[in-house]
């Protein structure tokens, strides 16, 4: 390793911290003596693994259960959560449905939401750039309007674009995320941290690396303060990003007060503020995003849970360039929901209101389903939105089986309907741009019919099938599932990287996709992969997308107070059409501009002792060069990065 290579792995000053808060400068340096320290605390009983959870390929640990127990609290002490909304699909690739709970969200040593879902099959992580450019995700080949992202219930709207930018979500005081990986719309829920005893808490977490990478996260929560319980979040990402030339960052905050009537009612106040900077030139920065919510919620009956809220996001752009001096904006939102709950049974209706640009009026969701042990399950769910002049409508049956004589298990779905995407190019109703594929006979298809059949306004109307079967024995699985979407446009995402870019004529796709689980006979060890395969690529839709990984994860000592997880593995796709019309050929078309092949060869070490936990992570270690998910946004070759995560009670 060469000099210059060693100065890329030394810890800058951390003087950013004291900007967010002065005191986590002393935390941080707390971190640095002996864990010895940590024996002062009075652990929890048990740190072992929980019983009855299975980690969704790589990302999730079933352990680390850190929460305490409740016999040791004072008996004086009373705290309290809001009621919660019972019932969902359960996990599992035969649902299409991955979770994290906090536990798996310390595993995965994601720094971002978009990396903490990179390794579900079949999604595309769509990243512009290093820490403080956009970002987003795609299944499916979902464009505008294929993304819905909720926090506590409230809705993240998209605020200049046809989706949300993931880069202006944080991860501080989350205590689990969901993602439903639906082919009409993709469904991502985030849910903040609640109280599992009466002690405040405490989770720092800091770490260095490559590129003068700095992470910064920490979190407080008193379940008892101020007449109610108080939580805290701050995070810090920076880096300068591929040859050290494209310096950005994302600093969050989050706060959160709770009042409560016993367990039966309460209201939150939540308030977030993300802010990105990047010195790209085609970005604008900096960049800050605040949402606040007001909830009210309260158990109306046994297993009925009822909730009234409102809030309001806004969009602030504080870079002086002209292209940008028309952003920024803001989008509010009131709703009322409302769920019921039994054994195996659930069903929950929401009603939202939206004010702002590029937003629906109103939209009505109802969902439902029934899951019983020894048998399976079956959900519907339906929504309407009514738009300026148009309406969308939806809906989608998931139904599966559990093992049949413990070996089979079948599984179906399918989803239809029209989905709104309101980015104001979409919005300027200019002509859809034909797609640039060709006919059967090799000659580029004619326009004119096309376009007639293409609707303006940000609309697509979308179907898609999914059905398989699901073989387990002995402790692996294998799984395969045959695909089919259709949809009559593509919608760009509407996020930067290709924001004003026209809508293109629609396309049918079919295609296979696989996954396996398999024990080796290492104890702890497994092998999972998965495989994408389509008869043809599309826009954010390549021919081939993969998964694989080699998961290590065990429990050591009788006090389950040393605990290893290490993993290897790859992730990679096919070259890549986006939605971003290049050149004109020398027959006069403008086909989709395309990435190259991706592969990112990637490793994880994580050691917990007690309640602190090391770790080092790699990005591309074979550092393969020409990374990039957008045109010309080319991702840094390498990166390594290290550091500690200390949970305290106090």
């Amino acid at each position: 390793m060469s000099d210059s290579s060693r100065s890329t792995l030394a810890p800058r000053s951390l003087s950013w911290v004291g900007a967010l808060l002065r005191p986590g400068a002393l935390a941080l340096g707390i971190l640095l003596f002996p864990i010895a320290a940590v024996a002062g605390q009075e652990p929890p009983d048990s740190l072992g693994v929980r019983p009855g959870r299975i980690a969704p390929d790589s990302m999730a640990a079933d352990s680390l259960a850190l929460q305490s127990q409740p016999d040791s609290v004072s008996a004086d002490t009373i705290f309290y959560n809001l009621p919660g909304f019972e019932g969902e699909v359960p996990d599992g690739w035969e649902t299409g449905v991955w979770s994290w709970d906090h536990e798996g969200i310390m595993v995965a040593g994601a720094s971002t939401l978009a990396e903490l879902v990179a390794e579900i099959p079949g999604l595309i992580v769509l990243a512009a750039g290093d820490y403080g450019t956009p970002s987003a995700i795609s299944a499916f080949g979902s464009g505008g309007g294929g993304l819905r992202v909720f926090r506590d219930g409230f809705e993240v709207l998209p605020l200049g674009g046809g989706v949300v930018d993931l880069a202006r979500i944080g991860l501080a005081g989350i205590r689990r995320v969901r993602l439903e990986r639906g082919m009409g719309e993709l469904r991502l829920e985030l849910w903040s941290r609640e109280y599992d005893d009466g002690r405040p808490y405490s989770l720092v977490e800091a770490g260095t690396g490559d590129l003068d990478t700095n992470i910064f996260r920490g979190t407080f929560a008193d379940p008892t303060s101020l007449g109610g319980s108080v939580a805290v979040g701050l995070e810090r990402v920076d880096t300068r990003g591929p040859g050290g030339a494209e310096k950005g960052n994302r600093t969050g905050s989050w706060l959160r007060y709770q009042a409560h009537k016993g367990d039966d009612a309460g209201i939150a106040l939540d308030f977030r503020r993300m802010g990105t900077e990047s010195e790209v030139s085609d970005y604008a920065s900096p960049v800050i995003r605040t949402d606040w919510a007001l909830r009210g919620r309260m158990r109306l009956a046994d297993g009925l849970v009822g909730e009234a809220y409102l809030g309001k996001s806004s969009h602030e752009v504080e870079d002086e360039r002209d292209a940008y001096e028309l952003e920024g904006g803001s989008r509010s939102q009131q709703g009322l929901r409302l769920g019921y709950s039994r054994t195996g049974l659930w069903a929950r209706g929401e009603y939202r209101r939206y004010g702002g640009d590029d937003v629906p009026a109103n939209r009505l969701d109802l969902s439902g389903g029934v899951s019983r042990p020894g048998f399976g399950g079956v959900s519907a769910d339906m929504a309407r939105g009514s738009w300026t002049d148009l309406s969308t409508s939806s809906t989608r049956v998931r139904a599966w089986t559990e093992p049949l004589l413990g070996v089979l298990s079948l599984f179906a779905s399918r989803e239809a309907g029209t989905y709104g995407a309101g980015t104001t190019a979409l919005l300027e109703a200019t002509p859809p741009a034909p797609d640039s594929t060709t006919d059967e006979g090799g000659e580029p298809a004619e326009p004119a019919e096309e376009v007639a059949s293409v609707p303006l306004f940000g609309i697509t109307d979308r179907t898609a099938t999914r059905f398989g079967a699901t073989l387990s024995w002995r402790g692996a699985s294998l799984s395969g599932a045959a695909l089919s979407v259709e949809s009559d446009s593509l919608i760009p995402l509407g996020i930067e990287p290709d924001r004003g870019s026209p809508f293109l004529a629609g396309a049918k796709r079919a295609g296979w996709e696989f996954w396996g689980s398999v024990p080796t006979p290492m104890q702890g060890l497994r092998l999972q992969g998965s495989l994408q395969q389509w008869d043809e690529p599309g826009p954010y839709l390549p021919e081939r997308i993969y998964r694989g990984a080699l998961v290590f994860h065990r429990v050591y000592l009788d006090s389950e107070n040393f605990e290893f997880w290490w993993t290897i593995g790859v992730r990679g796709n096919s070259p890549m059409t986006v939605h971003i019309l290049g050149e004109e050929d020398d027959d006069g078309l403008r086909p989709l501009e395309t990435v190259p092949f991706y592969q990112n060869w990637y490793g994880r070490i994580q050691v917990r002792i007690v309640t602190v936990q090391i770790f080092i992570g790699w990005d591309n270690f074979i550092r393969r060069r020409n990374l990039q998910n957008f045109p010309g946004r080319v991702l840094p070759i390498t990166r390594t990065w290290y550091g500690l995560r200390w949970t305290m009670w106090n």
